[in-house]
């Protein structure tokens, strides 16, 4: 007998019951008949999430030093215990709302040192008209951040009045589609790496190398790792990568503490 792929919904809607949810629950009733999943809901309205400080101690020195103990810990589990992820939030001035926003910045770290790999992610929001594309993009960015492989995007429209039939189906069919992405990512078991994730990995390695002092909880997490899951990497990607990491840490060369030890840092390692 096999077992059940869990999904996490976590819903960033002050509206319990709105369009947001509404959306959420015909993506649930879709995947469900493609397959055998089980579905769990965060309304984040009715979690203890305090505001985050930006005291900035999860970045430098771990999320365990977070000064604000409330939800983030069970919500972070239940990521972890899931299969999938999807993160709904309607468009509110263009963005996500501020109960998804910070959530986020609770979260922040996750951009320095990413958990969630091998996890696969939808991200959707629905707008009375406009932002469905800035407010994606951002949400999709963030979400890959953590390690989550997001794999497809839905934006619906749900205007304050009744939609007209041509509306109706245009929703649908973007509904499906993205039904269709998410389902066929959760079947599979692909897991390669890009030239770009590998390139952002060894950039946060080396930084984290060269700034240890200031950021000790990503020198630990980076230490040792070829990268952040056992993976084979190509040699002309190492090479290339090798290349690229020269011209951009050229680049950067006045942005950051000078360590006069580590001048030939490519020359010796690359």
């Amino acid at each position: 007998m096999t077992s059940k792929t869990k999904i996490l919904t976590i819903i960033g809607s002050p509206r319990k019951e709105g369009n947001s949810y509404q959306a959420a629950k015909k993506l649930e009733d879709m995947m469900k008949i493609k397959g055998d999943y089980e579905f769990e809901y965060l309304f984040l309205k009715d979690i203890n999430l305090e505001a985050c400080k930006g005291c900035f101690s999860c970045l430098s020195k771990g999320i365990e030093y977070c000064p604000l103990k409330d939800g983030r810990k069970m919500i972070q589990e239940k990521m972890r215990e899931a299969d999938g992820l999807v993160l709904v939030s309607p468009v509110y001035v263009m963005h996500v709302s501020a109960l998804l926003k910070n959530f986020i910045d609770r979260l922040a770290y996750l951009c320095h040192r990413p958990e969630y790999h091998g996890k696969k992610a939808l991200v959707l929001t629905t707008t009375g008209g406009m932002g469905i594309k800035e407010t994606l993009k951002y949400m999709k960015m963030v979400v890959d951040s953590g390690g989550y492989d997001v794999t497809s995007q839905c934006g619906l429209v749900t205007a304050p009045w009744p939609p007209t039939d041509a509306l109706k189906n245009k929703n649908s069919n973007t509904l499906e589609k993205a039904v269709e992405k998410f389902d066929s990512s959760l079947k599979s078991d692909e897991k390669g790496v890009s030239f770009g994730n590998y390139m952002g990995f060894r950039i946060f390695k080396t930084v984290s190398e060269n700034v240890k002092d200031y950021m000790p909880a990503d020198y630990k997490f980076n230490k040792g790792k070829e990268y952040y899951y056992p993976a084979k990497i190509g040699i002309l990607t190492r090479i290339a990568t090798g290349l690229m990491l020269k011209v951009v840490f050229f680049m950067m060369r006045d942005l950051g503490p000078r360590d006069t030890k580590r001048d030939n840092y490519f020359t010796e390692h690359e």
